[in-house]
């Protein structure tokens, strides 16, 4: 699309947009994160904005059983203090296609980060499955002892070797773990630069966007402490005696740890205003660097280094100091590091030394608030940067900003009334007359990469002067199990409540176009909030269609029955906003004489009713037949038709059984009596159908002679209604979908079309969803992201002496279980002991396939060898790839051995 194009759909929608200046800006369009006492954006958001501390003690039992030593833990300098991240080995594996055993030896960071990708491209928008064009993945994550724990307990998983732990827990795994998972095809790069890590994926990305080497980017980190445990003090050094962060205080001490887990999803902001994409900020420009040799020592933080990183940022921007009305600091809480931080800021700020901002006065509305999110949830190391970079999204899109926590007065290494900064101590609204509201993050890390990115609030992109959607709506839900489809309605219903000014085309055209489609299926349709709430509460027997879909979708026969009337006010809205009803309405009226013509015209386009029986029969003739057109065009491709009366002639007509006008000139007979209607059959050209047409009562096909005859017509010309087509018996007879296509109780043709288009979708069709959509609206918004079923995957360390046993996750088969070479035991029994050995299956599963549970190509050579030594069969990849189960590899092995 040229830039020409762009321009023009923006402006319709309100936005504005300068095609040279918004060139290089990158919008935040999606963010997932868990931070200690937060699982999601808006709770982390809860948290900093009423000023709670995440950190906490950690209890005598938590440290237990993560093997602490007990008189370690006891001595007065040991600080139990951490930003925690509760149920970090909780992991839906099955939803991922991984099995049991391989989610035990995955490391926590792995699996949060990987969930926090699906949230994050959910809450853009976005199918994590099919994101248009590339995606990049650029993140990184800290070095834990997990895969220490499980070296410790080799005995749970027999023929692990280095480089399978190696794949699951090590740092350079992470981001193509979740490219592989997610289907992401663009750059996927690990980014490791301590602390400012997150920081500098986030610039990583922005570049690769704006160089295009993708079209959206994730950008990240992850750091969770396992085994989890707290710190010895030692006077002097760089942690917190007393287990608080006290950014830029007094009394500030030193560093608490925490952990965490942020994503933001990224696309040029072009890109994101084309595509209707909720931003939630701006990235206006960023840089990074190193402080090279410059400072007291490698671990030591430069002044030069910061402040050089910040003017390269503003340059990147194109913004002055004086734009800037907040920045979220490093702020670690160390007493060095905060006044070298803030000397650097008001260096930075001063970067011209003719129109910098040096103190508190050169600003017309004084200091800039300066603040830390560490004061909040502690040091979360790899995800720092990205913790402080989600909040400042938030103060942006919340015009707020959040106080900093336990500042009891200005640290005395630093003159603040020097600088033009000042810390925040009580929230209070985001007020500047410096629009649009612009905020720095930093990101520092140990080693000297250093990272600033400035922030911009989104621009204004209220619709202006759009035609009004449709009332009539369509909400689609599916999920991986019936319960958590119930679950996802719930939190639909809960997040509509919270959430009365989201418009209800938004959420639908979310649904619809960024979620993935599971086999467990519902569909509404509503037109206003108060019935999607209802029908959401609703019990799921009276409203869900629930199938496990078949790759090309369940057959569907479109039935046409009934000659009620549609209301005439959703004929005429359909017929003006959407291009396949009116070009087959239209049609209809040019193949009818020019008085029919006119009448059905006047039904589509004005207030005045049809006159007389003839034109009513032909408008409604016309709406059926034109809503099948415009279900075929939505991607509702009927492999059979049927109907009866006039629906059986609309079906025909559908079909290709004969031509429009012939149909036509049918329906208008049948009105004007039984000679007419006779000759008019007789005279049609009948021919074979293009889609089968079925007779509505045995599913039979209708040739052209039978239909030719004019008595196969009897419900034709009758005064009463037909009878309604049997939609069991069509149904039963080869499993069809039998979608009706008639008035309903309403009349309304609309809701009649969405419901079909529904029904379908739940029977596995893939519905065009652009299509229903017509006009400049295509916005997004965020909905609640997929209701992970979690299990429990922990290895913990073997307890501490004298402590008791650490509660562990389902364990392989002891010694005493595993059959000998000699066991009498039959083949597949003992088969069935090495599957669950390799994947860590359920007890209930007694013939496992290897793949469908979570297996692949490594798994299936740990499982090589495991039959080799057990049977002494020597046996290739392909024997397991032809025959995955228990059962079927038993019997190949049974013939081996004879």
């Amino acid at each position: 699309m040229t830039a020409e194009h762009i321009n023009e759909d923006v402006e319709a929608a309100g936005v504005a947009y300068d095609d040279e200046a918004d060139d290089t800006l990158i919008a935040v369009v999606g963010m997932a994160c868990r931070y200690p006492g937060a699982v999601t954006p808006e709770e982390f958001w809860h948290n900093v904005v009423t000023g709670v501390d995440g950190v906490r003690t950690l209890t005598a039992d938590e440290l237990r059983e993560w093997g602490q030593d007990p008189e370690q833990c006891a001595d007065p300098r040991y600080v139990r203090e951490h930003g925690v991240v509760e149920d970090i080995g909780d992991f839906d594996a099955a939803f991922f296609g991984i099995s049991e055993r391989d989610a035990d030896l995955l490391n926590p960071q792995h699996r949060i980060f990987l969930e926090c990708a699906w949230e994050a491209l959910e809450r853009a928008g976005y199918d994590p499955l099919a994101v248009p064009g590339t995606t990049g993945l650029y993140a990184g994550a800290g070095r834990n002892g997990y895969a220490a724990v499980i070296r410790d307990r080799a005995d749970r998983f027999p023929g692990v070797d280095d480089l399978t732990l190696s794949l699951a827990n090590d740092p350079e795994h992470l981001c193509t773990r979740v490219s592989y998972a997610l289907g992401l095809t663009g750059p996927s790069v690990a980014v490791m630069t301590a602390c400012s890590t997150s920081l500098v994926a986030v610039h990583t990305a922005s570049l690769a966007l704006l160089a295009g080497e993708c079209d959206t980017a994730l950008a990240g980190g992850v750091t969770l402490r396992a085994p989890l445990s707290g710190y010895r003090h030692r006077e002097g050094g760089t942690m917190s005696p007393d287990g608080r962060c006290r950014t830029f205080s007094e009394d500030a001490r030193g560093i608490v740890a925490g952990d965490g887990a942020g994503v933001v999803v990224l696309r040029r902001l072009r890109d994101a205003i084309e595509d209707g994409d909720h931003i939630h900020a701006v990235i206006r420009g960023s840089a990074v660097n190193n402080d090279g040799h410059d400072r007291a020592g490698y671990t030591a933080p430069g002044v030069r280094g910061q402040e050089e990183v910040i003017r390269r940022a503003h340059l990147a921007a194109g913004v002055s100091p004086g734009d800037i009305s907040y920045i979220e600091a490093h702020g670690t809480g160390t007493p060095v590091g905060d006044p070298i931080e803030v000397t650097a800021l008001a260096q930075a700020f001063d970067a011209d030394g003719t129109g910098g901002r040096t103190t508190r006065d050169t600003g017309a509305e004084g200091p800039v608030a300066l603040g830390s999110v560490k004061t909040n949830i502690g040091h979360t190391d790899t995800a720092a940067g990205v913790a402080g970079l989600i909040k400042t999204v938030l103060a942006l899109e919340d015009r707020t900003l959040p106080a900093t926590l336990h500042f009891t007065g200005p640290n005395p290494r630093i003159d603040f009334a020097a600088t033009p900064f000042d810390v925040t101590t009580r929230t209070r609204k985001w007020e500047t007359s410096r629009l649009p509201r612009r905020a720095g993050v930093s990101s520092f890390g140990i080693g000297g990469t250093n990272a600033h990115v400035v922030l911009e609030e989104a621009p204004d992109a209220v619709p202006a002067a759009l035609p009004p959607a449709p009332a009539e709506q369509l909400l689609v839900l599916s999920a991986r199990t019936p319960t958590a489809l119930d679950t996802m309605a719930g939190r639909l219903a809960e997040h509509l409540r919270g959430h009365p000014e989201l418009p209800l085309d938004a959420v639908a055209r979310t649904l619809q176009r960024g979620r993935h489609a599971f086999g467990h299926r519902r569909h509404l349709v509503c037109a206003d909030r108060s019935q999607a709430l209802a029908a959401l509460a609703a019990p799921a027997a009276d409203t869900a269609v629930r199938p496990e879909a078949a790759p090309d979708g369940t057959p569907a026969v479109l039935a046409f029955a009934g000659t009620d009337a549609w209301e005439t006010g959703s004929v005429r809205r359909l017929y003006a906003s959407h291009p396949a009803f009116r070009d087959a309405a239209d049609a209809c009226c040019r193949a009818l004489t020019a008085p029919l013509g006119r009448d059905v015209q006047r039904l589509l386009t004005t207030d005045e009713a049809v006159a007389g029986p003839e034109s009513e029969r032909v408008a409604r003739f016309t709406v059926a037949y034109a809503l099948a057109r415009t279900l075929v065009d939505w991607g509702v491709a009927p492999t059979s038709v049927t109907g009866r009366g006039q629906g059986a002639l609309v079906a025909a007509g559908v079909a290709g059984a004969l031509p429009l006008a012939d149909a036509l000139r049918i329906a208008d007979a049948a009105v004007r009596g039984a000679e007419p209607l006779r000759d008019a059959i007789r005279a049609a050209a009948w021919r074979s159908p293009e889609t089968p047409w079925i007779q509505a009562d045995t599913g039979a096909p209708v040739s052209p002679d039978e239909a030719a005859d004019p008595g196969f017509w009897p419900e034709l010309a009758e005064d009463t209604p037909p009878r309604p087509v049997d939609a069991a018996a069509l149904a039963a007879g080869g499993g069809r979908l039998v979608l009706e296509i008639g008035p309903g109780r309403t009349g309304d043709a609309r809701t009649a079309l969405l419901d079909a288009v529904g029904r379908a979708w739940c029977g596995g069709a893939t519905i065009d969803w652009d299509r229903l959509h017509t006009g400049p609206d295509r916005s997004r918004v965020p909905l609640p992201t997929y209701p992970f079923e979690r299990r429990t995957h922990l290895v913990r360390p073997r307890p501490a002496p004298g402590t008791a046993r650490a509660p562990e996750t389902a364990a392989a088969p002891s010694e005493t279980e595993r059959p000998g070479p000699d066991a009498p035991e039959p083949v597949e029994r003992a088969l069935l002991a090495l599957f669950r050995q390799v994947l860590g299956t359920p007890e209930d599963l007694t013939d496992p396939d290897l793949f469908e549970h979570g297996g692949d190509s490594l798994a299936a050579v740990e499982l090589l060898a495991l039959i080799e030594e057990r049977f002494g069969v020597g046996m290739s990849l392909d024997d397991v790839f032809d025959h995955p189960t228990v059962s079927d590899l038993a019997r190949v092995i049974e013939r081996s051995l004879i």
